[in-house]
């Protein structure tokens, strides 16, 4: 069951836990921050390993025009799972594009085209803030894009984060732990608990369906994409 909780919970709970309720030592603008940055933690310390089980935003959909190559990724953008190119369109045809290393720019150089059947020569890059295609996409294209989103920063009291399985003890601690850096006093209580709640997290949050354990992916597999190294031939 998730285990959702507002700021203000948090910064509550911060307060109890660094025993600073009644402290005027520490604003609750200055705990927002050290709270969001603990969530930032907690948050790569998911993704890092097991972020496609916990944190995916809706496909972002880019539609080729023939002139582009390179197009502005989503704005809460934070790490790439994977692009799929519809094929005519469509969701029930789509296939998996595949990435090219830099060195392999130019390798894929012949017009942009797409079959029936699946055949594409489209590889993808990320390039900064875009994603670079190559060959150039023909017009009329339809891509996905799977990511993970990044962490939001919470502002309001009433804003939220899911701690799924009361992961947000993590940040409750962490957060803490700040406080009694600021505050020069021993915290090394809160630190052996940080510690043990990251093994709890990293034990865990590894697999989250329990009854089908994700398998190593097939690289060998063509899927009948454009498979020939030197972008010119049939799948290998």
């Amino acid at each position: 069951m998730a285990t959702t909780m507002t700021l203000l919970e948090m910064r509550t709970q911060v307060r109890q836990r660094a025993d600073i309720v009644n402290s005027q030592f520490f604003t609750d603008s200055e705990l927002n921050g050290y709270i969001n940055q603990s969530l930032f933690e907690l948050y790569d310390l998911l993704v890092e390993s097991y972020g496609e089980n916990y944190f995916v935003a809706p496909p972002f959909i880019i539609n080729t025009d023939g002139i582009n190559q390179f197009f502005n990724l989503p704005t809460n953008f934070f790490k790439e799972l994977g692009v799929d190119l519809l094929i005519n369109g469509l969701q029930e045809s789509a296939v998996t594009i595949k990435p090219f290393n830099f060195s392999d720019r130019n390798r894929y150089s012949i017009p942009n085209f797409q079959t029936f059947y699946g055949v594409s020569n489209l590889r993808y890059r990320l390039n900064g803030n875009q994603i670079w295609f190559t060959p150039l996409p023909a017009s009329g294209q339809t891509i996905k894009l799977w990511f993970i989103p990044s962490m939001p920063t919470l502002s309001l009291d009433t804003d939220t984060f899911d701690g799924f399985s009361g992961w947000t003890e993590y940040v409750i601690i962490d957060a803490a732990i700040k406080c009694k850096i600021k505050e020069e006093s021993d915290g090394s209580l809160l630190v052996l608990a940080k510690d043990k709640i990251i093994k709890r997290i990293e034990s865990a949050s590894k697999n989250r369906n329990a009854a089908s354990p994700p398998t190593v992916s097939d690289t060998a597999f063509q899927d009948l994409n454009w498979g020939n190294v030197n972008g010119s031939g049939a799948p290998t």
